[in-house]
């Protein structure tokens, strides 16, 4: 029993130490992974037959179009930083190890599973499934994210070190490729490059002004959160209102509720209110690929005992259980070892950094 003990402490303290400058990133992710949760919990909910609550999806239409565009922007603004630090060659090998290598893995896991228990699956896969993992990432539902979000590093990187390519004309080029999206056709691994390179870029030009003392101040303003809230509600009406506006008004939009979710992170960081929103940004490349499967599960099995629940107490018992068993399962797997579920074994050339640098780069590894 005293040996089980540490081990059960290990699973179970989800608290993560943190750079308290840099809290308000893991405050913004938190607060995205939980939309993303809850948009596959009712979609879950929806493609097994269950009358969804209009409100229930008007809100996840609200909430829908910043959420990925704030991930790439945040991914953008550390880029020269973690470029500087690790060198272009260790930087590729990084996004390697925590973006594709976990792509290809947990979509071969995810699509067998799914052609294995196909019966009591949503989606119907088959053999010929595989090819959609590099041709068609949409078609592996949540995992899409990590391939998008490597080949859109990797080629903002190959055009800032080989082309040498400036900031404004990364900027320039992600903004024709959202006028060129209907050009790519079914093939979501061109389609998605296309159209969040643009929000990389971003973040990449706006990163030497972001960190100055004064701009900090402005994006700290509760006053100014309150100001820009109404703009924000009404924008992400107009979004759900008018799904056929051009990518340059959504991105537009999207851009101004992810700074929005940006500049309420800096105030909840600043105060340290609603601490668990920190803590599940740490954890939220893990959530974003396990919650899945758990909330799969969960769901089949309230459906088939016909528990009588209303579809808001429903919605939160699953986002509950997803979010805070993937935590549990990826605290259970380092604990036996498995960190290759989630790593790549590919080493860098550069020796190992201070633990204290390791937080600084933390958002650029994801």
């Amino acid at each position: 029993m005293e040996a089980i003990t540490p081990k059960l402490k290990f699973i179970f303290s989800f608290r993560p130490a943190t750079s308290r400058r840099y809290a308000w990133v893991d405050y913004a992710k938190g607060i995205a992974i939980i939309f993303v949760v809850y948009r596959h919990v009712l979609y879950g909910l929806l493609y097994s037959g269950v009358s969804v609550t209009p409100a229930l999806m008007d809100a996840n239409e609200m909430l829908y179009g910043f959420r990925m565009p704030l991930f790439f922007f945040l991914s953008g603004l550390f880029f020269a930083s973690s470029l500087q630090k690790r060198g272009a060659a260790d930087f590729l090998v990084t996004k390697i190890n925590t973006l594709l290598y976990p792509y290809l893995l947990w979509c071969f896991i995810q699509l067998t599973l799914q052609i294995i228990f196909s019966e009591y699956t949503n989606f119907k896969r088959g053999v010929g499934n595989y090819i959609d993992i590099l041709i068609h990432p949409r078609g592996m539902l949540q995992q899409w994210y990590l391939f998008a979000l490597f080949n859109v590093t990797a080629l903002y990187l190959f055009n800032h070190v080989v082309l040498k390519l400036k900031a404004p004309l990364q900027l320039l080029l992600g903004l024709v490729m959202l006028g060129l999206i209907p050009l790519a056709g079914t093939i979501s691994t061109l389609s998605d490059v296309m159209m969040f390179y643009v929000f990389f870029c971003l973040g990449h030009l706006a990163a030497p002004y972001f960190f100055q003392d004064k701009i900090q101040r402005q994006l700290t303003s509760g006053y100014k959160v309150m100001i820009l809230l109404p703009f924000f509600i009404l924008a992400q009406y107009y979004s759900m209102e008018h799904p056929e506006a051009n990518m340059y008004v959504f991105s537009a939009l999207a851009m101004f509720g992810a700074l929005l979710v940006i500049m309420i992170s800096f105030l909840l960081a600043k105060y340290q209110r609603a601490v668990f929103l920190q803590t599940l940004g740490h954890y939220s490349l893990y959530i974003y690929l396990l919650h899945l499967g758990i909330v799969f599960l969960f769901r089949m099995l309230l459906l088939r005992l016909d528990v009588q629940l209303s579809m808001p107490v429903m919605t939160l018992i699953l986002m509950t259980l997803g979010i805070t068993l993937s935590i549990i399962l990826y605290r259970l797997c380092l604990l036996l070892h498995l960190e290759f579920l989630f790593i790549g074994p590919f080493k860098t050339q550069a020796k190992k950094r201070p633990v204290a640098s390791a937080a600084t780069d933390k958002v650029s590894e994801q």
